[in-house]
């Protein structure tokens, strides 16, 4: 039994410690321990050994190098607690140092914004919306004004000022914003779609049946360029009044027809019926207080609408020119706007003229006449007005003007019989005659036309008047009209252009 017992013991391990572990009596350790021994402390048990916040961060980024997250998290947060100012755990969560201090982003903007209230306090200044101003600016900037030449004024006011206007929410150059304006508004009345086609000079509207509108602006163009080169004219906007002018061209009846009252409201030189009575024309202009024509196609062609744009151009500018409120003579005023049309597309498919009516008629430009006697005598002195011989219209609107004027040179009475129409007296011969008149002129050299010009500016009838009542004024007006711009007395005009005609 005691044997027996005795081997049994020899088999057990001996219980010597070598740590924590023990070794059996041949010395061998105990692996399993010793492998839980090499392990060391754990974390927390080293968190809790920790004394510092470096000691504390280390054992932190221990942990996110191991992808410890809720250890690190608490690692991080602990490390703070230590030091509030550590720069390690500060830049790790995206804090930033201001003025030597670890604080949020914020909390840096919100230190420099306070620091700089109160240098610029001491500098006597506010603070408004992201600039820094005086009391008195302030003031001002809560009201909505802005300071232009050192002066404060509502921001739309200073606007204006630099030549600006507002166009559905935009500050655009003045002369562009209002044509838009105005065209804006005169589509919203007509009830149909305008494309519009602007240049440095003028605007054009038209319904997009009217076909493309830059070639009808080219001849515009060269029908300015013409006039202020002849007429010594100034250029650009001056001679507008500084607005675009305005061109309206309808292919539809009704729109034109809706837009004409519109009209009439702006401009004070038409009177009462007058947007009824253009109503049942071909088309109309006024150019005052600025140049503006509305056209519609109704019985004949796309070409003759642009024909009636070139013709109305032509009263605009020469009705601009020097303008004071009076009116200038029907057969000069037709006689310069047919002349116009033929160099801007080489024929004349529009005539300013009419039956004696009260109301207008065919491609009349003009409203009703204030009424008057219509019959063939002017003035008290019973002076009878000499038939102008007709002259084929077909030649004329196929560009052979100077042809049909030729060849009935001979039938035209005198100057006297011409400068006594009305615009309603107008017809094919006189229409042809005034051309001729006005080409003479421009022959006589540099400025004839604009000394003409001027002088039947400075002795025009008083408005509404286009026509001296009187022979002996309206002879005196041109008498001193032909002699500025030719040298010649009016007989001795009158006989020189119509040798010119027939010699050129």
């Amino acid at each position: 039994m005691l044997a027996t017992f005795l081997l049994a013991l020899a088999a057990q391990p001996i219980p010597t410690r070598a740590g924590a572990c023990l070794m059996d009596r041949d010395g061998h350790l105990d692996l399993a321990c010793a492998a839980a021994q090499d392990k060391g402390p754990t974390i927390k048990e080293r968190e809790k050994a920790a004394r510092t916040a470096d000691e504390m961060w280390a054992l932190a980024l221990e942990c996110d190098k191991k992808k410890l997250k809720a250890d690190f998290k608490r690692l991080l947060a602990r490390t703070l607690e230590l030091d509030s100012q550590h720069a390690g755990a500060n830049a790790h969560i995206g804090n930033v140092q201001h003025k030597g201090r670890w604080m949020t982003p914020l909390e840096r903007d919100a230190a420099v914004e306070a620091e700089m209230a109160a240098e610029m306090a001491k500098k006597g200044l506010v603070k408004w919306q992201d600039k820094w101003v005086t009391p008195e600016e302030k003031s001002h900037l809560e009201k909505g004004e802005v300071l232009h030449d050192g002066v404060w004024m509502p921001f739309g006011e200073s606007q204006r000022k630099q030549g600006l206007e507002e166009h559905e929410g935009r500050w655009l150059p003045r002369a562009e914003a209002l044509a838009r304006n105005s065209g804006t508004e005169v589509q919203k009345l007509a009830g149909v779609p305008l494309a519009s086609h602007l240049t440095e000079q003028l605007s054009l509207w038209a319904q997009p049946a009217a076909g493309d509108l830059a070639p009808v602006a080219a001849g515009l163009v060269r029908g300015r360029a013409w006039f202020d080169s002849t007429w010594k004219a100034e250029p650009g906007l001056g001679l507008l009044g500084g607005r675009l002018a305005e061109f309206y061209l309808f292919v539809d009846d009704e729109p034109y027809q809706k837009t004409t009252p519109l009209f009439a409201a702006r401009t004070r030189t038409v009177g009462a019926g007058w947007d009824a009575a253009v109503a049942k024309s071909y088309g109309f202009f006024w150019s005052d207080p600025h140049a503006t024509s509305s056209v519609r196609l109704w019985k004949r062609g796309l070409p003759d609408l642009a024909g009636h744009c070139y013709h109305h151009w032509g009263h605009l500018l020469a009705n601009r020119l020097g303008y004071d409120g009076r009116l200038l003579p029907p057969w000069y005023d037709e006689g310069v706007a047919a002349l116009l049309e033929f160099r801007s597309h080489g024929r004349n498919a529009v005539f300013c003229r009419g039956n004696k009516l009260e109301e207008p008629t065919g491609p009349s430009t003009q409203g009703p006449a204030k009424k008057r006697d219509t019959g063939t005598r002017v003035g008290p002195t019973g002076e009878s007005r000499a038939k102008v011989a007709p002259l084929d219209p077909k030649a004329m609107r196929d560009g052979r003007w100077r042809e049909a004027l030729v060849a009935g040179l001979d039938e035209l009475p005198g100057f006297d019989a011409l400068s006594s129409l009305q615009f309603t007296e107008l017809d094919g011969a006189a229409i042809a005659a005034s051309m001729g008149i006005v080409q003479w002129l421009e022959s006589r050299g540099e400025g004839a036309l604009r000394q003409f010009h001027d002088a039947l500016r400075r002795n025009a009838p008083p408005v509404p008047d286009r026509v001296h009542a009187s022979p002996g004024a309206r002879r005196a007006m041109y008498e001193e009209a032909f002699r500025a711009a030719s040298g010649m007395s009016l007989e001795e005009a009158d006989k020189a252009w119509r040798a010119w005609m027939k010699e050129n």
